[in-house]
C-alpha cells in the first residue's frame, strides 16, 4: 500500500470508527477510494477542480465515447467542460446539450447514410458524375435540429466547443457560440467525402485534419483536470489497396502523430482500441460503444485515484 493510502486510511478509519488493521489491502483501497470519491462528487462546483473531457475524432470508432460517458455517468464523475472533433463533436454536442447516454445508444441504432446526406439517390449520383460535386452533409444539421431544436452553444448545460477546418486557409475554426447544429455538421464534414460547408464566409471540413484530439481547447475553457477519450487508428487490420487508400493512410499517420502530441497535454487518457472498423461502417457503431464501456470501466479506479490525488485539499477542506 502506498504512503498516501496509509495516511488517508488512518484518517478514514477515524472518521468511520473502523480499525485499520481489520481491513485487507484490497478492501482498504476500495473503501478508501469510494469514501473519498463520494466526498469529491458532493463538493459544490465552485470549490473543486474543474474537470474537462476531450473527445477525439475517429468516424464510427468515435462512438466509443458514448460508452465512456456512460461509465462516467454511473460513477457520478462531474464534467464541467467538453470539447469534441468529428464524431467526438456529435457525441459531445448531444451529451453537453443534456441527452442521456441511453438516448445516445438509441440514436446509434438508427443512424444511416441518409441521416448525414440527402444525396443517396439518382440526383446525387448525377451531381457526382456529371457536375463533379460531392454529396452534401446537410442532413446532419437537420438531424441535430430534430434532436435538440435550434439549440445554441450558449444554452448548453455543459459548456462545449468543437473544431472544423477552413479549406481555403487551412485554419482551425473553433465553434463555441451560435447555432450548435451547423457547427457539429462542419466538424464532421469529411473532406473528399462531402462538399465543404459554407458558413461565416468559410468553406469548412472535418476538424480532424487540424485538431484530432481537442485537449488544448478544453484547457483554454478553464479545465483544471483533463480526461482525453481517444479512438486511435487501427493500422494492422487493413492494408491499402487503392491510390485513395494509400493517400488516406498517409493522412492517418499524420493524425496519429497529432493524437500523440495532444494526449501529452491531458491528465488522463482513455485509449479505445476499436479494431477492424472503417470510418463510415455505421453498422458497427454499437460495437465501438461497447469498447468504450470496457476501456472506461477497466480504468475507472485508477482515474478516480488520480483525480483524488489532485483534489485532496478540496475534499478535506473545512
Amino acid at each position: 500500500m502506498s504512503d498516501w493510502r496509509r495516511i488517508l486510511l488512518i484518517l478514514l478509519s477515524g472518521i468511520l470508527s473502523l480499525p485499520a488493521a481489520a481491513l485487507t489491502p484490497t478492501s482498504d483501497d476500495e473503501i478508501l477510494r469510494e469514501f473519498m470519491w463520494q466526498r469529491f462528487v458532493e463538493l459544490p462546483k465552485q470549490v473543486r477542480p474543474k474537470i474537462g473531457v476531450a473527445l477525439s475524432a475517429g468516424g464510427v470508432r468515435g462512438f466509443a465515447h458514448v460508452g465512456v460517458l456512460e461509465v462516467f455517468d454511473n460513477a457520478r464523475l462531474p464534467i464541467d467542460y467538453m470539447t469534441g472533433t468529428s464524431m467526438g463533436s456529435v457525441v459531445g454536442g448531444l451529451y453537453a446539450a443534456g441527452l442521456p447516454t441511453d438516448k445516445l445508444w438509441e440514436i446509434g441504432q438508427h443512424i444511416t447514410f441518409s441521416t448525414i446526406t440527402p444525396d443517396l439517390n439518382v440526383m446525387g449520383l448525377f451531381r457526382l458524375v456529371f457536375k463533379q460535386k460531392l454529396p452534401t452533409s446537410a442532413n446532419l444539421a437537420k438531424f441535430f435540429e430534430k434532436q435538440l431544436g435550434d439549440k445554441q452553444f450558449e444554452d448548453l448545460p455543459i459548456p462545449f466547443a468543437c473544431s472544423a477546418m477552413d479549406v481555403k486557409t487551412g485554419e482551425r475554426v473553433l465553434f463555441n457560440t451560435g447555432p450548435l447544429a451547423i457547427a457539429v455538421r462542419a466538424s464532421m464534414n469529411l473532406p473528399g467525402v462531402f462538399e465543404p460547408v459554407q458558413y461565416r464566409h468559410r468553406a469548412l471540413v472535418d476538424g480532424a485534419v487540424v485538431d484530432y484530439l481537442p485537449v488544448e481547447s478544453v484547457k483554454q475553457m478553464g479545465a483544471d483536470y483533463i480526461i482525453a477519450s481517444v479512438t486511435p487508428f487501427d493500422f494492422s487490420s487493413r492494408t491499402p489497396s487503392t491510390i485513395l487508400g494509400y493517400v488516406n493512410r498517409v493522412n492517418d499517420v499524420r493524425a496519429a502523430a497529432m493524437i500523440e502530441e495532444s494526449a501529452k497535454k491531458a491528465d488522463f487518457v482513455l485509449t479505445n482500441r476499436v479494431l477492424d472498423t472503417g470510418t463510415l461502417e455505421l453498422n458497427k457503431l454499437h460495437q465501438a460503444g461497447e469498447v468504450g464501456v470496457k476501456e472506461a470501466y477497466k480504468n475507472l479506479g485508477t482515474l478516480q485515484e488520480d483525480i483524488l490525488l489532485q483534489a485532496l485539499p478540496y475534499v478535506f477542506k473545512k
